[in-house]
This record gives C-alpha cells, structure tokens and sequence, in this order.
C-alpha cells in the first residue's frame, strides 16, 4: 500500500514536471520565416566575427588587464577603455552599427503576430527574472 502512495506521488510529480517544460516550450517563437533565419544567422556570424577580430586587435597589456583576477568586471572595462587603440575604437563603433543596422532591418521584416508574440515572451521572462531576484533577496534577509 504504502509503494502504491509512493508510485502514485512520484507518478504525479512527473506529469507536473512534463507539463511545465512543455508550457514553457509553447512560448518560444517559431514563426520566424526562412528570411528571419537567415537574417538572425547571419547577425549572429556577423558579431562572432567582429568579436574575433576585436580580441585579436588586444595587446599584451590589455590581455593582462582581462586575466588580472584583483581586478572586479567594472574596474577591467575601465581600465580595459582606457587603453583603447584609435583602431580599436573604430572596430568596436562599427561594430555596432552593423549590429544595430541588422537589428533594423529584422525588425523591418517582423509582422504584427510576431511583434505580440515576441513582447508576451519578454514579459514572461521579465516577470520570472522579477520573481526569481524577489526570491533570492528573501533568502539573503
């Protein structure tokens, strides 16, 4: 009897864990036309490659400023900024702009559907980045 209680638990437990990964499969878009693809794909190329070519443009010392483990995340890019290249700088604005102009133009090829459907995911993931800090800041107090 007592194993019964335990499968039937157990049982339950699945069917909840199930349901919930198939819940949160349901909200992914996947209504992006073969061009959207293409235009995220590339985007994502685009700034692998500027990412690459920037880290290649890095000098020993700005290395060393990354690798410096006394140095927290803000005081590297600080110091990191300072020691910009003009080269560097002008790699890192184009890069930017090209990221910016290709977010354009896939904005520009998204429909009102898709519009909707991308701004009800990003409030679902506001909202459970929003719970999931109220939920730590109650375990730090």
């Amino acid at each position: 009897m007592k194993s019964l209680k335990t499968i039937t638990v157990m049982a339950f437990i699945l069917f909840l864990g199930i349901s919930n990964v198939q819940a949160q499969k349901s909200t992914t878009i996947t209504t992006y036309t073969t061009e959207q693809q293409k235009l995220v794909q590339e985007q994502r190329d685009l700034m692998k490659a500027n990412r690459e070519a920037f880290k290649a443009s890095l000098t020993a010392e700005q290395q060393a400023i990354l690798n410096d483990p006394a140095l927290s995340k803000e005081q590297q890019h600080a110091a990191l900024v300072k020691t910009f290249t003009e080269t560097q700088k002008t790699i890192l604005a184009e890069n930017r702009a090209s990221a910016k102009a290709l977010k354009e133009e896939f904005r520009n090829t998204i429909s009102t559907e898709q519009r909707q459907q991308i701004h009800a995911q990003n409030a679902t993931k506001i909202r459970e980045s929003v719970q999931e800090s109220k939920g730590r800041n109650v375990k730090r107090n």
